[in-house]
């Protein structure tokens, strides 16, 4: 076969490979689910085919998606998300699930250390890792040192900070500690008292175009598209 046609046969291969992107954190509360949700929708309104793999027994983004089929029924205009509640312990069943799907989005539970040869599997698959940080002591003692693993691991790994407050005295500090540890995203989720507010319907910021604190995260959608080469 001509190198033409080889180049020309593996680029098609390559486009039609799931991306996978794994969000994770050992620090419950960080944020994983809202960022999981928000790029899912970030997809979906781009056009991408995407599906979304809850691995968190709480099943938080199965049950937003549930909330948002529901919503769709009566304004069907919202973009279509796909979320589908798996388990840790089928990591492989899960990740076939991808098979026909652009992007991948899979939401972790906090309790990494009960199930790293499940966690490891699913770095090894993923293109990227997002590990979303709040900026304070305790949630920095738990994630430097997580995301020191997953780089030394050789996994592309990516610090989300969440709610950060660049007016606090420790911001600078507890950020630069994570710096240390490996690569921070360029942008940060600001402290948003309504971010939770639209989930009630399944919904997100980027549902609403005049939503305040829309910016973030699609810049941050950006950053993933970008790395992700999507």
């Amino acid at each position: 076969m001509p190198k033409a046609a080889v180049r020309q046969r593996a680029a098609g291969a390559k486009d039609t490979r799931c991306g996978i992107l794994l969000i994770s954190s050992p620090k419950g509360g960080s944020g994983k689910s809202v960022l999981s949700r928000h790029i899912l929708v970030s997809a979906a309104q781009a056009g991408i085919k995407a599906i979304g793999l809850d691995f968190d027994q709480q099943q938080t983004l199965s049950k937003w998606a549930g909330r948002r089929a529901r919503t769709r029924e009566a304004f069907p205009d919202f973009a279509e998300t796909l979320v589908e509640a798996v388990s840790l312990g089928d990591w492989r069943g899960a990740l076939r699930r991808t098979e026909g799907y652009r992007l991948a989005v899979l939401d972790t539970p906090p309790s990494v250390e009960d199930h790293l040869p499940a966690i490891d599997a699913l770095g090894e698959a993923a293109d990227l890792i997002l590990v979303p940080a709040v900026c304070t002591q305790d949630d920095v003692e738990s994630v430097a040192p997580w995301v020191t693993a997953l780089s030394s691991k050789g996994f592309t790994t990516s610090v989300v900070l969440n709610r950060a407050n660049r007016r606090t005295t420790s911001y600078a500090r507890m950020r630069g500690v994570l710096v240390k540890a490996g690569s921070v995203c360029p942008t940060e989720l600001p402290q948003l008292e309504d971010i939770h507010v639209p989930s009630t319907k399944g919904l997100t910021l980027l549902d609403y175009s005049k939503s305040r604190g829309i910016e973030p995260f699609e810049e941050i959608w950006a950053y993933v598209r970008r790395e992700m080469k999507l």
